[in-house]
């Protein structure tokens, strides 16, 4: 009986190696890219967020303080309004105090989450407009400068 030497070889060869090393480099740059849009996402949905919940804020204070926000302009708010603190907090609050202090801690809110925001009156019904920069929203917001501007608008009927 003769034994023969095998001449098969045995493991991977250098270019199966090399081509499972670029299937998985593949991969892990398919990863960081989805991460990435995940990140840009989930950037956006938070300011939507926000401008949603400072819409709506505003709002909620307006029909606390309804008497006054249907019968004047205490509550239009434009991009160089800023009121002074009435300082009655501690004291008490008449309406128009009120309306003074939800102005101002409603900017503050503005920013400190780094938007802009307007309130327009015409009769009971306001507009609440806020507007921020997003660089991932470009095809979704109106430019500004080359900078998508996105915006949320909320309408109010007192």
């Amino acid at each position: 009986m003769s034994i023969r030497a095998s001449t098969r070889e045995h493991g991977f060869s250098l270019i199966e190696v090399l081509v499972a090393l670029l299937v998985l480099a593949i991969g892990l740059l398919g990863m960081a890219s989805l991460m990435l849009t995940s990140m840009k996402s989930n950037q956006s949905a938070y300011q939507r967020s926000q401008a949603n919940w400072l819409a709506y804020d505003i709002a909620e204070r307006m029909r606390l303080n309804r008497d006054l926000a249907t019968s004047g302009n205490s509550y239009v708010i434009t991009s160089t309004t800023d009121p002074n603190d009435p300082g009655c907090k501690a004291n008490g609050c008449s309406a128009a105090n009120l309306a003074t202090l939800d102005v101002r801690e409603w900017l503050d809110q503005l920013a400190q989450a780094g938007v802009e925001g307007t309130v327009a009156r015409n009769g009971n019904q306001y507009t609440i407009t806020i507007s921020w920069q997003e660089d991932s929203a470009a095809g979704i917001c109106n430019p500004v400068n080359g900078t998508p501007q996105c915006s949320f608008v909320l309408r109010v009927d007192l």
